[in-house]
């Protein structure tokens, strides 16, 4: 799945900082959903916005959607993630029987005027994902001078990939490794180099 240049991911796309406070370490949130590249005009009976169409898909998932997006439970293993496109369309991932799905999407949303990819991988297993990643950065017994957490820099669910990326300040096969050995091996999570965000 390519993007060109401009992209809003929709689908609670989020950065997990470490950093270090008296007592140890702590979690920030930076969600990508901030920076709206592009706009979408077209909102009315007939043609609802992208943006209508995926709050109308989360509420379907649950109305407290908001409040539960970092929940895996709170998404249907079919569901891959959604975004909109460089031409504002509504694009909805998803596993498994694609035409199904379709059809299934298109009586949640009351219009067919979105896009359905196919993916290898559900957005319940990302967030599991990050949740198991969020567990070994908030666990106090792991030592500061572990490989990770000397270089971690963030991690976030790419929708338009299909995985978890792992910013490393530094990659290679010491740090990797540990990370696969002491928190993941799934093959759902791509490392990238990448540097500290900077304090605002």
């Amino acid at each position: 799945m390519k993007a060109t240049t401009f992209f809003l991911l929709i689908s609670m796309s989020w950065i997990f900082f470490n950093s270090c406070n008296q007592s140890g370490r702590q979690r920030s949130e930076a969600s990508s959903s901030d920076s709206v590249a592009g706009s979408v005009t077209a909102n009315s009976k007939d043609n609802p916005s992208a943006m209508d169409l995926h709050e109308k898909l989360m509420i379907s998932f649950s109305e407290d959607w908001m409040e539960r997006e970092s929940d895996p439970n709170l998404y249907p293993d079919y569901y891959g993630g959604s975004f909109i496109d460089n031409n504002g369309t509504f694009v909805i991932t998803v596993t498994g029987n694609r035409e199904q799905h379709i059809k299934q999407l298109i009586d949640i949303l009351g219009t067919d005027n979105f896009n359905v990819e196919s993916v290898k991988y559900s957005y319940k297993q990302m967030m599991q994902e990050m949740d198991r990643i969020d567990a070994f950065l908030i666990d106090t017994t792991i030592p500061e001078n572990h490989p990770v957490m000397t270089h971690f820099a963030g991690a976030y669910p790419d929708v338009m990939e299909n995985s978890v990326k792992v910013i490393l300040t530094v990659v290679n096969k010491e740090i990797t490794d540990a990370f696969r050995n002491d928190i993941s091996n799934s093959p759902l999570v791509v490392f990238e180099q990448g540097e500290l965000p900077g304090l605002f």
